[in-house]
């Protein structure tokens, strides 16, 4: 099974020369951990990293075999060679692009291969019936299924989530991440989940990690994080 292991350290340096410092050493096995905190902690920092879409300043992110950043060694994997699938918050769906088109972009191959890719995971996730319809000519639940799809499509060797089910309610989150969990049985990977709800975080299930001002600050099971409350 694929696992992620990080080390990484981020500094940004602010207006009159104050910084704030994203630093975390973490493993997460194949299913999903969650990133837990408040809104300015550096979780989503932590997932631009390991995505490659910031560059960190110092240490190691591998999954399973591949070595996505080594500070040490100068391996530093462009984006499109680092197989992780992202979900941003604003699902970031292009607006010209049907649904189909969105989930077939950036997936290499024939075109016979790539509509057969994209027929499947639309069945899986419920939204065969919007295939043809833009972004703004579908409900929120379908434009996240779509962002979802258009993640996994490709086959990711990780998924990372930032906070991509804040905007729905709670009968269409447990009916997504439902959809989400039935992939992930049959697709072992490790993902990371970033949320600052606690329903979220138990729901997904998988070990929290929690952090506070850019430091992880220890790691609890969901259980204990309702416990919280």
């Amino acid at each position: 099974m694929n696992g992620l292991q990080v080390q990484l350290k981020k500094t940004f340096t602010a207006r009159r020369h104050r910084s704030f410092t994203v630093e975390a050493q973490f493993s997460a096995p194949a299913g999903v951990s969650v990133v837990f905190g408040p809104s300015g902690s550096g979780k989503t920092t932590i997932l631009q990293c390991i995505a490659g879409l910031l560059r960190q300043d110092a240490g190691h992110i591998q999954v399973g075999e591949q070595t996505l950043f080594d500070a040490e060694k100068k391996v530093d994997l462009p984006v499109r060679e680092r197989r992780v699938g992202y979900v941003f918050q604003d699902l970031a769906l292009f607006p010209h692009m049907n649904a189909a088109q969105n989930i077939a972009f950036g997936i290499p191959g024939e075109n016979g291969e790539r509509e057969r890719m994209v027929a499947d995971i639309l069945e899986r996730f419920s939204i065969s019936g919007v295939a043809t319809r833009r972004p703004d000519e579908i409900s929120g639940g379908e434009r996240q299924r779509v962002a979802l799809a258009r993640a996994l499509v490709t086959r990711p060797s990780l998924l990372l989530l930032d906070e991509p089910f804040s905007a729905l309610d709670d009968e269409l989150k447990l009916e997504i991440i439902g959809d989400l969990k039935r992939w992930l049985e049959q697709n072992k990977i490790p993902v990371l989940l970033v949320t600052h709800d606690r329903t979220e975080a138990a729901l997904m299930g998988g070990k929290v990690l929690l952090l506070h001002d850019g430091r992880l600050r220890g790691e609890i099971t969901p259980e204990q994080l309702t416990a919280r409350a």
